[in-house]
């Protein structure tokens, strides 16, 4: 191991206390490490500033909660480098280290003693009416949701090209395996184990006594086309990750695949996805 990039949550990590200690630590190794200190008020899908001729990183270690890991993963998805991520959160999910064991955990990644783990990721695209296309990306999950008013919202939704539903309730949410655990389990959606390659659309407060998710393959092509949303009480927006949002107009139509691009966990622990999840869950 030569170089590492460490991705910091300022918020989670104010002082940088634990930046210092794992800089500290590979220093003390002879390994160089870039640190990027995230933007988290970011509202555009865009690529971390990087310098580009240092790109030749064998892992990111990202300091903060599961909003961090999701964060890194997007912005920093051109480097295709595994990610490993410290707890500095709350349930932690996506994170394989606790502070407590950093030391012990960075010994074990530089001597290779891990595997990596496959997730898939979301592809977004907004069509709007005069041709403007806006592309965004998301490990966890792509949302359209009501904005502002109460009123329900009506998504009529394709797959494949041929008309499946039209949903009415507060939007619906379409969710990675990685992402299952999240909002669309908030929202009464299935957990998936992580590493399959598959897609749950779930409705947000359906206005319909059937509201059963549904689990789509991976290749599947989910389209929604924007209805009558112009009146000020029925604005839709669609977020990725929570955090990239954009605000949708009538007319405009909402593409939603599987994107080209895979995420890589380092995995240092031996624990099942179930064991993990009765784990988590019990910390809820």
């Amino acid at each position: 191991m030569k170089r590492v990039l460490i991705y910091t949550n300022e918020n989670k990590d104010p002082d940088g206390e634990y930046t210092r200690r794992v800089s500290d630590f590979f220093s003390a190794r002879g390994i160089d490490q870039d640190v990027i200190i995230s933007d988290i008020k970011r509202t555009e899908d865009k690529d971390a500033e990087i310098d580009q001729g240092r790109m030749d990183y064998d892992c990111m270690i990202v300091l903060g909660g599961d909003g961090t890991v999701l964060q890194a993963a997007r912005e920093a998805r051109r480097l295709d480098i595994p990610i490993v991520g410290v707890n500095l959160g709350k349930l932690g999910f996506l994170t394989e280290i606790e502070p407590d064991s950093m030391d012990e955990s960075f010994e074990r990644l530089i001597s290779e003693d891990y595997y990596t783990e496959k997730r898939m990721m979301l592809k977004g695209e907004v069509i709007r009416a005069n041709g403007e296309s806006i592309v965004g990306r998301s490990l966890n999950d792509i949302v359209i949701s009501r904005y502002g008013g109460m009123n329900m919202i009506v998504l009529p939704v394709y797959v494949n090209g041929q008309f499946l539903h039209e949903y009415k309730g507060d939007g619906i949410i379409v969710t990675t395996p990685t992402g299952s655990s999240g909002y669309n389990l908030s929202a009464g959606g299935p957990i998936v184990e992580p590493s399959s390659d598959v897609m749950v659309l779930t409705t947000i407060c359906s206005h319909s006594l059937n509201h059963a998710s549904l689990i789509l393959s991976a290749d599947d092509k989910i389209e929604v086309r924007m209805p009558d949303i112009d009146s000020i009480d029925r604005k839709v927006e669609l977020s990725f990750d929570g955090s990239f949002r954009v605000l949708l107009s009538k007319g405009d139509i909402v593409r939603i695949r599987k994107s080209e691009k895979y995420t890589r966990f380092i995995k240092l622990n031996d624990l099942s996805f179930l064991e993990t999840l009765h784990k988590k869950l019990g910390e809820a």
